[in-house]
């Protein structure tokens, strides 16, 4: 059964967040008590999504994540691979296929 690991799904509830404060920058801390989401594991989730160029950060008192432009061109294909990395190699045609199939099912996914 194909499932997106809770790292997927916790990068698409901050990228929501982020995109409902516009581009106001918003610290990890306020969305981890907001969310009941560790910091810690928020942080690497921030960084992947930073270094993918999804969202920037800033630092200081005013510091914070936010997106990086606008979000409606993001799908969860995207997402999942940013924090997955690509889909395993199928090893038949059968897995050929439904690999195929979730991707498109991902990729019609908007964040």
């Amino acid at each position: 059964m194909f499932a997106l690991k809770k790292e997927t799904d916790y990068a698409v509830q901050l990228l929501q967040y982020l995109n409902k404060k516009k581009k106001t920058f918003v610290s990890l801390r306020e969305f981890s008590e907001k969310s009941g989401i560790s910091f810690w594991f928020l942080q690497k989730i921030a960084r992947k999504l930073n270094l993918a160029g999804v969202i920037e950060a800033e630092q200081g008192v005013n510091g914070g994540y936010r997106t990086h432009g606008p979000l409606k061109n993001l799908n969860l294909y995207k997402i999942f691979e940013i924090m997955e990395g690509k889909m395993a190699a199928p090893e038949s045609k059968m897995n050929a296929k439904l690999n195929k199939d979730i991707i498109k099912v991902l990729q019609k996914v908007k964040i």
